[in-house]
């Protein structure tokens, strides 16, 4: 039990690390390309990424997929064609740190929440302690360290989408965990990047033309190849692995962990200015993972005479 929490640890940490720069890239992009049209080129690139690996499962598997029709639309709908897309709306109107902030702060709570009633995942102490660090962290960090600062906290349209992102994550990370029996990762993934895709089609062609027409150079392909590779195809194999090691709750706790993350990056690539808070507010968020995924120690084993 200990050694799988660990793998589980490390997958999920691994996820965050790649995750951690999908807010740095929306923010960067918003001249290149609208929301629509760039989660639509990241779930066609995963698509494409996931096909090869995926192919001879989904063959074998597809009476299972079939049966759970709507599982897997639901899923791809509000797992990958929403939340995607709410997210680099929010880039339009805010921080890439703020992104991070609110995204990372809503879906560790509505995971956690929705995994005890649906998946029968009990809360205790180490999960709300857990919730409880991560949140501090987070608020730490939004407040630069002066949590009086709150008071005078006004939220935009940007975080208000990265709230609603959050809880679209959340959901993800527990209905994961209702995959049908006989679904392997790869073909699991390969379906939802694909319903992702073209549930955005329709949308992302209207945006093209109509609302924010595309800018095709390097740059935008440089993006869309890290975004439909390394935070697709490759992080959510990690992400998917490491829900079912430790659970979609413990898992999810993990995600508070982006926004410190994404602080480091923003100070590296968008000439963002580093701040003890920034510091203090790591420490906070790893201090609540670190309880939270702590095993418990095994109960002695009490053999009857």
């Amino acid at each position: 039990m200990r050694r799988q929490n660990q793998i589980g640890a490390a997958l999920a940490i691994t996820s965050s690390v790649i995750w951690s720069g999908n807010f740095i890239v929306s923010r960067y992009a918003i001249h290149l390309s609208g929301p629509l049209s760039l989660a639509f080129f990241r779930w066609t690139v995963a698509t494409i990424c996931m096909f090869p690996f995926a192919y001879k499962n989904l063959k074998n598997e597809m009476p299972i997929f079939k049966a759970n029709k709507a599982y897997f639309f639901w899923m791809g709908f509000i797992g990958f064609s929403v939340y995607n897309t709410l997210i680099y709306t929010a880039g339009h109107y805010t921080t890439a740190i703020n992104m991070a902030l609110f995204g990372s702060t809503v879906h560790p709570i509505v995971a956690a929440l929705l995994a005890a009633y649906f998946v029968n995942e009990k809360l205790h102490w180490k999960n709300i302690t857990g919730i409880f660090l991560g949140l501090l962290g987070t608020l730490y960090l939004l407040t630069k360290g002066q949590l009086s600062n709150i008071v005078h906290f006004e939220i935009g349209a940007g975080d208000l989408w990265m709230i609603l992102a959050g809880f679209c994550f959340g959901i993800y990370n527990v209905f994961v965990r209702k995959k049908p029996q006989g679904i392997s990762n790869n073909s699991f993934l390969l379906v939802l990047f694909a319903i992702g895709a073209i549930l955005l089609l329709p949308a992302a062609i209207y945006e093209m033309n109509f609302i924010q027409p595309v800018v095709f150079n390097k740059h935008l392909l440089w993006i869309v190849l890290y975004i439909g590779i390394g935070n697709s195809t490759i992080s959510y194999l990690i992400w998917n692995n490491a829900i079912q090691k430790i659970g979609a709750g413990k898992a999810a706790l993990f995600g508070t962990l982006i926004p410190f993350l994404s602080s480091i990056e923003a100070v590296l690539f968008l000439d963002e200015k580093f701040s003890n808070a920034q510091i203090i507010s790591g420490l906070i968020i790893i201090t609540g993972i670190v309880i939270n995924t702590w095993p418990s120690p095994s109960k002695p084993i009490v053999h009857q005479s």
